[in-house]
């Protein structure tokens, strides 16, 4: 996936013969580096399979904020788990900052400009005072357009894949291993996993693969829903030219906007839509608001970016599923990756390594669909009517055969169960698939064909 982040660095090998190691981590995002760096740290056999390249998954995609601000939570959470969360978010951002030498520190602000929205930031404002923190509602912000109110924090933003390469050239300094190109299609047996013709045989795994991609092991198809934002980075007027400078604005309104600096340009994501459920290209949306508040700036660069939404609006680290004790999981970062991808690692490390974890408030097997019923429901709803559809003509997911939308704006086929999405010629874009999908008959020309679109 193209986007607006650049690094260099070194390509990895393929996976040309049988391996062993102590942990096989399977997915090379931040979430699986992580667990690798913390692993290796502590003197184990570490090896990453990554399907493609290293960080060119979702993490690409990330606007790579780094917060214990994380929209409105910790008024939806009772007070000892808000604590937990507030307490592991502000460790993973104080640990970062340690171990990555390139955070920017910024001024982070959730605003509204809605009437409801300031209702939902005085919740959040009052929680955050009971859990010993001061933040100020206020109404003035350096955007286009008046809010009706904002809550400001300190903050960290980077380049997600300089952390990649640091903590890819950390793991292999420890003696980790890194392969690309090693696409994982099976669920270990025991202690061992076949990737095509060859066996890595290993005392545990995790899965870091963004959604998990088996079908019956943990349900998590059952649990969790993609999202997807639509990502514009663009050259800032020269009426404002400092805008976004030292600060970041994120919107807590379901149809806002965030925005960053990014170098000498502004990165601007938002248009939020379940995968799958785009009617119109939400990119037109995007670009009437930038010819409405920022005088129609110069474009370099679009991509879609998406995450996996959860319940009760935490993510999972454990055990896989109830029966395997030696396979793990991180996942369901609901969009603040970045921060939760780190708690994560170090909740799945410290199991592994025989650390004792008293309340582990990101169990994968916590009943979190009776936690919030109409997500709930309208979860189950969707993956059941696009099960349905596959009656219909046109192609259907390679996961569990739903059926696959055309996405005018992105140009690709989304599946609305679980956000897999394929690019016009039917070859992954993002998983749990792990096949292609087939396009019988197709001449390419996805925007005007009736049949599928």
């Amino acid at each position: 996936m193209s986007t607006v982040w650049k690094a260099k660095g070194r390509e990895y090998d393929e996976l040309r013969g049988d391996i062993e190691c102590d942990v096989a981590i399977i997915g090379g995002g931040i979430a699986g580096l992580w667990c690798a760096y913390h692993l290796a740290k502590a003197g184990k056999k570490i090896c990453i399979l990554e399907a493609k390249m290293i960080g060119s998954g979702v993490t690409a995609g990330s606007s790579a904020i780094l917060t214990y601000a994380q929209d409105i939570i910790y008024s939806t959470l009772n007070k000892e788990t808000a604590k937990q969360y507030l307490q592991d978010a502000q460790t993973a951002m104080q640990e970062i900052n340690k171990i990555f030498p390139h955070l920017e520190p910024i001024k982070f602000h959730l605003f509204t400009t809605k009437k409801r929205g300031l209702r939902e930031l005085k919740e959040e404002q009052s929680k955050y005072r009971e859990l010993g923190i001061k933040t100020n509602i206020t109404t003035k912000l350096d955007l286009p357009y008046p809010v009706r109110g904002a809550l400001q924090f300190d903050a960290f933003q980077f380049n997600p894949l300089e952390l990649v390469r640091f903590l890819a050239d950390e793991v292999t300094k420890m003696g980790g291993k890194i392969y690309e190109g090693a696409l994982v299609t099976e669920t270990p047996d025991g202690t061992t996993l076949r990737v095509d013709k060859h066996t890595i045989t290993a005392k545990n795994f995790i899965v870091a693969t963004h959604f998990p991609y088996t079908i019956a092991s943990g349900l998590y198809w059952l649990k969790m829903w993609q999202d997807q934002n639509y990502c514009i980075a663009f050259k800032p007027s020269k009426n404002s030219p400092d805008f976004c400078v030292g600060a970041s604005y994120e919107s807590i309104d379901e149809t806002g906007y965030e925005y960053r600096r990014v170098g000498e340009n502004i990165l601007m994501d938002g248009a939020s839509v379940r995968v799958g459920k785009a009617k119109r290209n939400n990119y037109k949306t995007m670009d009437k608001h930038l010819a409405k508040y920022f005088d129609s700036p110069k474009q370099v660069a679009r991509f879609a970016s998406q995450d996996c939404m959860t319940m009760d609006k935490l993510p999972y680290a454990g055990k896989y599923s109830h029966f395997a004790d030696n396979v793990f999981v991180v996942t369901g970062f609901n969009k603040w990756g970045m921060t939760s991808s780190y708690t994560c690692a170090r909740v799945v490390t410290d199991i592994i390594l025989g650390k004792q974890i008293e309340n582990n408030i990101y169990e994968p097997q916590r009943f979190a669909l009776v936690i919030n019923p109409m997500n709930t429901a309208t979860h189950v709803g969707n993956v059941f009517m696009a099960f349905l559809r596959r009656l219909l003509p046109g192609p259907v997911c390679s996961h569990m055969g739903c059926r696959l939308r055309w996405n005018r704006g992105t140009g690709t086929w989304d599946c609305p169960c679980h956000g897999s999405r394929f690019d016009k010629k039917g070859e992954i874009i993002n998983g749990p698939a792990t096949s292609r999908i087939q396009l019988k008959g197709c001449r390419g020309n996805c925007s005007s064909c009736k049949t599928c679109a």
